[in-house]
């Protein structure tokens, strides 16, 4: 039989699937590997949030929505936490989540380091791929062109892996 507590934990984690990455709008921060833990404490739903990139101007965006999604749910009251000092990496992301990110357009990033002769295009599935800037329009994102079709291509960089 489930506990009170672990029915709230789960019912907690459900309303969190609904809660979407502002900057990635197709990716849900659960699969993006963001929620780092959910604990029911004396009636308060804790969420811990492990932030992508310190500075995250999407994270203020994230905490709300979490919010909203468990007080929508009826979990109220909720206390996110910003876990800062645990790292984020590319390698959380679920397959879902890769998937996800996918969808929005972006390359989704590979294991271990950026090797733009490993990348496929979207477009045209050729592996023809040019690094155009190691810089993109947020800190985690590259810039490359398929050198097959001309498509510009987003690249989804990645971060290191936790400990």
């Amino acid at each position: 039989m489930t506990s009170t507590v672990g029915r709230r934990e789960l019912a907690a984690r459900v309303a969190l699937l609904d809660v979407m990455d502002p900057e990635i709008p197709t990716a849900q921060v659960v699969e993006m590997g963001m929620i780092h833990a959910i604990h029911d404490q004396d009636g308060e739903i804790v969420v811990e949030i492990i932030p992508t990139f310190s500075g995250c101007p999407a994270i203020a965006v994230i905490a709300d929505d979490v919010r909203a999604a468990l007080g929508g749910a009826g979990l109220a009251p909720v206390r996110v936490v910003l876990r800062g000092d645990l790292p984020w990496s590319t390698d959380s992301i679920t397959e879902i989540g890769r998937r996800q990110v996918a969808e929005h357009g972006l390359v989704p990033p590979q294991r271990g380091r950026l090797r733009v002769q490993e990348i496929s295009c979207p477009q045209c599935q050729q592996r023809q791929v040019t690094l155009v800037s190691s810089f993109g329009a947020t800190p985690c994102r590259a810039i490359a062109r398929c050198n097959s079709c001309g498509e510009p291509l987003e690249l989804f960089k990645p971060i290191g892996s936790p400990g």
